[in-house]
Order: C-alpha cells, then structure tokens, then sequence
C-alpha cells in the first residue's frame, strides 16, 4: 500500500470516529450508518494483514509514527491535568465508588441505593460488576472522584503498552491515542470501560503461553463488566487445551460468586432486568424502529457470535483476525443494543486499531503478529486443533 493511501485510511478512520462522536443523542440513525461502515470495512482491513508484504518500514518512518505517539500521549496526559483539578464525572464512576464505600461498610452494593439515575427505572443497586469495584476502590478511597481519574490514567497506560506488544509497531497505539473520543471519556468523563478492555489485551498478550491464563483474562473482564468480555469468548478460544481455557474463564467469573451468593435477587434485578427492561435512547437507531427490525437485527447478532465461535473452533485464526472479529461483534452488538454511548466505542476501538495498525505498517511486525500465534500452537497442537 503507497503511503498516501495509508495517510487517507488513517485520516477516514479519524474522520469517522469524529462523526460517531458528533452523532450522539438525537442523532442514532446518523452514528449507526458510521459505525456500519467501519463495521463493513473491517474485512478490507483484514485481508490487508494477510497480503501485507513483510519488508522493513524505512526508519524515518518508525520514528515519525512513535514521536507522534508520544506527542498525542503527552497532550492526553496534560488534558488530564486539567481536568482533575475540578472532576465532573458521569454515573458509571460516581456509582462505582458508591459501591466501593458500601462494601467497606459491610453493605450489598446491588441492593443498596446507589443508581439514582433517569435510565435506574426503578433498579437503585449498582449496574457493574465486582472486578470494576475493586479496581477502583484503592485510589478511589484515596483521592475519591480524582483517583477514578488516576487509576484509567493507569489503565490507559496499560493498554497502550500492551497494545504496542501485540502489534509491534507504535502504529496502533498511535491509532488509538490520536482519536479525541479516548481522553474526553476516561479524564473528562470518567468512564470505566478499560477495566474490561484491559484484561482481554492481556488475555491476547499471553493465550500462546497459557490458554488458562488466557481465560481467566477474559472471566475477570465480563467479571468487571458483561460486554465486551462475552463477545469475545469465541476470539481467545485457544486451538489447544480447551478445557484449560474454560477453566481459567470460570475461575476468573468467581468474584461473581460471593454477591450471588449474598443476594441472588438483587444481583439479577439490576445486572439482568435492568438491561432486559431499558427502551431504545435516542442515541440508537432502533429508538423508534419496528418491532420486526429490532428481532432481525438481534438474529442477525446471534448468528454473527455463533459462526465466529465456529470459525473460531475449527480454524484456529492468527491473532489480527482475532482483534478484528471481536471488533466486529462489539460494533454489531452496540448497533443492536438500546444505546449506543460514547464510553461503549471504548470496548472495540482498540482492537480496531490493533488491526488496523497491523495492516498499514505492512512489514515484519504483520507478518510476525500474524504467524506468532499459529506457530506456536503449531508446536504444540501437532495436528490436535480442534481435539480439545
């Protein structure tokens, strides 16, 4: 690919995600088509990391990408600066450090009056998952609204390193520090998501060296927060060692265990009701849509996670069909779902760039990311994929 063709991919992702940023609430019809289309342009960017030639960038190049890096990572860290001195978090922080100061005094976060919010209808307990209390409880407890702040600076920090590690290139981290959305949603808003993003970066980081470790990954982050970590189940299904996978999945979900255990009732109301009863905002296109649209669009969902497990399972895909079917299920799950909020971009944009970065860098780091992992299981599966 010429190189100004990759500064004219690069520039529509920007543009694109802009819009998806612009079209926010009145506006769900008008995100949807954009984020359909980078949905559609995710095969594209897939078959570009299977042809991409495995030569040298010229070092000018590299150094121009990862100096670009560092200067948009600065300018996000003083953004940050700036913002904590006067935080305005929105609900998903504020309630998260409710449910951190009630479990300190002995209280069931999902049955005390934490959510008091307009979408609550009803359901007053905390929404989240346990791994998001405890990962905020520390600096939260410390430095209240600003360490919510502090710890997504840690988070955010993590990924990008992990993101880097991955695609062996300053590319994708590049891709994803560039986009406005990132810093307004974890230091001016406060979202939380990175705490689910996390663990399944590290999940693709060691699943050649450990299935299980793999999985357990993936339970904490649906253990944090249920979406993205189910959509991708499929994407860190190892080709060896199966069972050992699911164990670690299992294992990772237990700190579910006590709160079910505690109040099964409460839990279920405002982790399953809740999302079961909320109407279609006006940030999704289904507000409005008919009934039959909104049932084939939820087939069309199912059929999608359902072929990628089986595509999955059987084919055993390097690691950048990986980032890019789980950045598919997460755009088709949000187009599907009653909302389509600026902290939800953050469950698939990593990933996005994690591919796109591996298709325009177009020299060895493509080819060492897409064979790294089916070598390795190549050694050690000898012929068992698909045995278990």
């Amino acid at each position: 690919m010429a190189a100004g063709a990759k500064i004219a991919a690069v520039a529509a992702f920007w543009i694109a995600i802009g819009l998806v940023q612009v079209f926010n609430w009145g506006h769900g019809v008008e995100k949807a088509a954009v984020m359909l289309l980078l949905l559609a342009a995710m095969p594209f960017i897939l078959a570009a990391t299977r042809s991409a030639a495995a030569t040298q960038p010229p070092r000018w190049a590299t150094r121009l990408v990862t100096f670009a890096a560092c200067v948009f990572l600065g300018l996000e860290i003083v953004y940050l600066g700036l913002r904590i001195l006067h935080p305005h978090l929105i609900d998903i922080a504020t309630t998260t450090l409710a449910a951190g100061d009630a479990l300190l005094h002995g209280t069931n976060p999902y049955a005390a009056p934490i959510d008091f919010g307009p979408e609550a209808q009803g359901y007053s307990g905390y929404k989240y998952l346990p791994v998001m209390i405890a990962a905020y409880l520390p600096l939260g407890q410390l430095a209240g609204e600003r360490g919510v702040l502090l710890t997504n600076l840690l988070l955010f920090l993590a990924c990008l390193w992990l993101m880097r590690h991955l695609a062996r290139s300053a590319l994708a981290p590049f891709l994803f520090l560039m986009l406005p959305i990132v810093p307004e949603q974890i230091f001016a808003k406060g979202a939380t998501d990175l705490v689910a993003v996390l663990p399944l970066l590290a999940g693709f980081a060691l699943m050649e060296r450990s299935p299980f470790v793999a999985g357990l990954c993936l339970g904490l982050s649906i253990a944090a927060k249920p979406l993205p970590g189910v959509l991708f189940l499929p994407c860190l299904l190892p080709a060896v060692r199966r069972w050992h996978y699911l164990g670690g999945v299992a294992l990772g979900m237990s700190p579910l265990l006590p709160f079910l255990l505690w109040s099964p009732a409460d839990l279920f109301a405002n982790l399953v009701q809740f999302n079961l009863s909320r109407p279609p905002d006006s940030t999704s296109w289904m507000q409005g849509a008919s009934a039959a649209s909104i049932a084939v669009a939820h087939a069309a969902l199912l059929a999608a996670f359902l072929g990628a497990c089986l595509y999955c399972w059987r084919k055993a895909p390097p690691l950048p069909m990986r980032w890019g079917i789980g950045a598919m299920l997460t755009l088709a799950a949000i187009l599907t779902g009653p909302g389509a909020h600026h902290n939800y971009q953050l469950w698939w944009l990593p990933f996005y760039a994690l591919t796109m970065g591996v298709a325009l860098a177009c020299n060895e780091a493509c080819e060492a990311t897409s064979l790294r992992y089916t070598s390795a299981i190549g050694t050690d599966a000898k012929g068992s994929i698909g045995n278990g």
